[in-house]
């Protein structure tokens, strides 16, 4: 608690350009005092319906507890996403850096790789006398991929070199493509080209591998070069000419110039300057110390980490399933968080409405009596639900939404922290907060099955929850009374049979049978209005008797039913209290009908051989003698 803080909004941070950038703000934040919250999000990674939910990542920072914001625009592939954040960053008033190498909304450091293009294409020209050269592009990242495109043209434009329609092609990443595109730039294998300046490296490697299986050699039949400097590309043999991304130090620049505009100075745009790394793709000589082996280990090790993260994944999925409650699924969370490689902290945090029912849902079943339990009206809190670190529990709490974290934790938790949101269909639910041993960030890319399947259970849970208001509301209707609340008689028939006694060895089992007297009368003269709010009197009168766990019910026009266990007297004192609500009510409100009720009372010791048709024919029986006598009082004559 206290600290400065600075935010890094950024996507995919599991890929290597977001891991080095994100390190080096990190680093350098830490260096001068400062905490660095990272907000990382999936856009673009064609999740259905949860990609909707990315917009959900600008709902949980506390901005006014931040200094300024670096805004990785780059790293955004939805144009969408990317704008949303940009028009919600710059609603914060907050100083804000953005890293791109296309059009920024704010200062911008960017990483100048795309003119080192030239110097590539110098090479080729200098160095291995080439005199046709083209370009593959990318056509799913049009817009830089063009900016690359257009500085080779000049290139080749100083050199008085031919670069026309047939000198490049925008591949769309498929295999076939790949082949299109050497048929294509081949002039269908009529003129190979003398070198191939791919976008970056992934496209080299791959057209490499489409080369090969047409027969041709690197760099035998052609050049090739890329752009980003990957291992894959460093592990090839001959190992790939390209163009180094100091992304690292983009990320420390980028701290050096929020920080100025901190402190209130005025920043103008900053390049970071690639380099080239000439391997033997172009054509040049390259070191015999590969170790293309060591690679081939790491792959081998991901693709184990990979397949056990499927495991994992549908573990946690089957385990989800069970869960009827979020509190059973916290030690399935817990032990999966337990297992993300050099993690210290792991933190979940939802809306403490986060299972509200919808307003229509609370609205209709309110209105048959099924109140929801559960339903948190202050939506200015948060709930800790999870709390780890070092590997150890720590209490879960509520408290408000003006920190990311409750305040035991924020005064003892100095790293740098990584949040990511809980998916929901577009709407805010609550996010995971992560922190790294030493601040090396460790996010792996099987983290997303895992928020999926997280918000998924939540899901599960908000439906189970409406499925069983909506269960309950429907089994009200079925068997409540529309006019008393009581149960009807298919409710009666149905909670009879529930009735258990707490001292079986004592308890004796009560039926009080009632007739409402002269109901037809009150119909006739005053209207059924009349007859329903003398039937809803009686059905308070009954409500006050019984004791919870009796079972009262209108099982027809104007007779009720109640059980009960209790003591020898217990259906006596529920008559009594009938009888004297009425004549409460007699003496109190001055309506033109009276309102009473011949009442019969059975009682036995339970057992469970009694015969419940016993007790209830000898109730009925007393029941039409109290009528008679009511009749007899009224009507001597």
């Amino acid at each position: 608690m206290g600290h400065k803080k600075i935010a890094l909004f950024l996507s995919h941070i599991y890929g290597d350009y977001q891991k080095n950038l994100c390190q080096g703000v990190i680093d350098k934040a830490l260096e001068y005092g400062y905490q660095a919250e990272v907000y990382t999000s999936n856009d673009g990674e064609n999740l259905g319906g949860l990609t909707e939910m990315e917009k959900c990542i600008l709902q949980i920072p506390v901005y006014s507890n931040l200094s300024g914001i670096i805004f990785a625009s780059g790293t955004y592939f939805s144009p969408l996403v990317r704008s949303r954040v940009c028009e919600a960053l710059k609603a914060t008033g907050l100083p804000v850096i953005e890293v791109n190498d296309t059009s920024s909304s704010f200062p911008n450091v960017t990483m100048d790789n795309n003119t080192m293009i030239g110097t590539v294409a110098e090479h080729f020209i200098n160095m291995h006398d080439a005199k046709r050269l083209c370009y593959l592009g990318c056509a799913n990242e049009i817009d830089i991929s063009e900016i690359r495109r257009k500085i080779l043209a000049e290139t080749l434009d100083k050199h008085q070199l031919p670069f026309g329609e047939e000198d490049y092609y925008n591949c769309t990443e498929t295999p076939e493509d790949y082949e299109a595109a050497i048929d294509h730039l081949s002039k269908n294998g009529a003129s190979m080209p003398d070198a191939i300046l791919c976008y970056n490296d992934r496209l080299a490697y791959e057209l490499v591998i489409a080369a090969e299986k047409k027969g041709l050699k690197i760099p035998e039949d052609f050049g090739i070069s890329g752009c980003d400097n990957t291992a894959a590309g460093q592990n090839m043999l001959p190992p790939l000419t390209t163009i180094s991304y100091p992304v690292y130090d983009l990320g420390q620049i980028a701290v050096d110039n929020l920080l100025n505009l901190i402190k209130g100075k005025s920043m103008s745009n900053t390049s970071v300057f690639a380099r080239v790394i000439y391997g033997g793709s172009c054509g040049c000589s390259y070191g015999a110390d590969r170790r293309p082996h060591l690679y081939s280990h790491t792959l081998t090790a991901r693709i184990a980490d990979l397949e056990q993260s499927i495991i994992m994944s549908s573990q946690v999925a089957s385990a989800f399933g069970e869960v009827e409650d979020i509190e059973d699924s916290l030690d399935i969370i817990a032990d999966y968080a337990g297992k993300i490689r050099n993690c210290t902290g792991f933190y979940l945090v939802l809306s403490s409405g986060w299972n509200n029912l919808s307003g229509k849902i609370r609205t209709l079943t309110a209105s048959s009596g099924v109140l929801p339990e559960g339903e948190v009206e202050d939506m200015g809190s948060m709930t800790l639900y999870l709390a780890l670190r070092d590997g150890k529990r720590l209490p879960g709490c509520t408290f408000r939404n003006n920190e990311l974290l409750p305040d035991f934790i924020l005064s003892e938790e100095e790293n740098a922290r990584i949040v990511s949101p809980i998916y929901h269909h577009g709407k805010a639910n609550g996010y995971v907060v992560m922190t790294f041993e030493n601040d090396r960030i460790s996010y792996p890319f099987q983290l997303i099955q895992y928020l999926v399947n997280l918000s998924q259970l939540l899901n599960s849970l908000r439906n189970k929850r409406r499925s069983q208001v909506m269960a309950t509301h429907l089994e009200e209707i079925y068997m409540r009374d529309s006019i008393t609340g009581l149960y009807n008689k298919a409710g009666f028939d149905y909670y009879k049979e529930k009735l258990t006694p707490v001292n079986p060895d004592s308890d004796y089992l009560s039926v009080v049978f009632l007739d409402m007297n002269g109901l037809k009368q009150i119909n006739d003269k005053y209207g059924h209005d009349a007859g329903d709010f003398a039937l809803q009197v009686l059905g308070q009168a009954i409500s006050s008797a019984v004791e919870e766990g009796s079972v009262a019910a209108r099982i027809g026009g104007d007779e009720f039913n109640i059980i009960t266990l209790g003591d020898m007297d217990a259906g006596e004192t529920i008559r009594k209290k009938i009888l004297s609500y009425l004549d409460n009510y007699r003496r109190l409100n001055s309506k033109e009908y009276s309102i009473s009720a011949s009442i019969g009372v059975a009682s036995a010791k339970y057992s469970p051989d009694l015969v419940l048709a016993d007790l209830v024919k000898e109730a009925d029986e007393r029941m039409y003698e109290a009528k008679r006598q009511h009749r007899q009082t009224a009507d001597p004559h």
